[in-house]
């Protein structure tokens, strides 16, 4: 290699190293400022619910009758909402229920239910509707005709209670 070539590399060299140790090579920098805000998160709530009482095929109470495959077991409760959020949305969903003894029955009762708002069926709580509103809940539990078996029969169980969950979403 050349000497002239071998000078200029050293040259660069020391020079890289008074850039890096010496200090560090500065550029102009400033600071803006984004103004805060107080923040408060919304909320979501049901009360506690208030229900008509099990109705069965939609008709006569509910006491002891006993059930065939296709009956079903409706009932009708309303919960206030507590909410509160500029863009609260929420969707609803009822639980399975717990049955007192695992047996037969437990796969071939069916648990479903319908809401609306006033007249009006949902199934998602809407942005717009207001704090305190109302939501009919019509649970019903069904005895699925084509999962019945044989060893459904001169079946006792006890329904244990459901429950109807409303679980927050975001609303454009």
């Amino acid at each position: 290699m050349h000497n002239s070539i071998k000078g200029a590399l050293a040259a660069i060299s020391g020079g890289a190293l008074l850039l890096g140790g010496a200090g560090s090579l500065a550029y102009w920098n400033d600071e803006g400022t984004v103004g805060g805000a107080d923040i408060e998160s919304g909320t979501l709530a049901l009360s506690a619910g208030t229900c008509a009482g099990w109705k069965l095929d939609g008709g006569t109470a509910f006491t002891t009758q006993k059930l065939v495959p296709g009956d079903s077991l409706s009932q009708v409760c309303t919960f206030t909402v507590t909410a509160a959020g500029t863009h609260l949305a929420a969707t609803f969903d009822v639980s399975t229920p717990t049955w007192d003894e695992a047996d037969a029955l437990t796969s071939e009762l069916v648990v479903d239910a319908a809401y609306q708002i006033g007249a009006v069926p949902v199934t998602t709580f809407p942005a717009t509707v207001a704090n305190n509103n109302v939501i009919t809940a019509t649970v019903t539990v069904t005895f699925d005709g084509a999962a019945a078996t044989n060893a459904s029969q001169t079946i006792s169980s006890a329904l244990d209670d459901i429950t109807i969950t409303a679980t927050q979403s975001h609303a454009a």
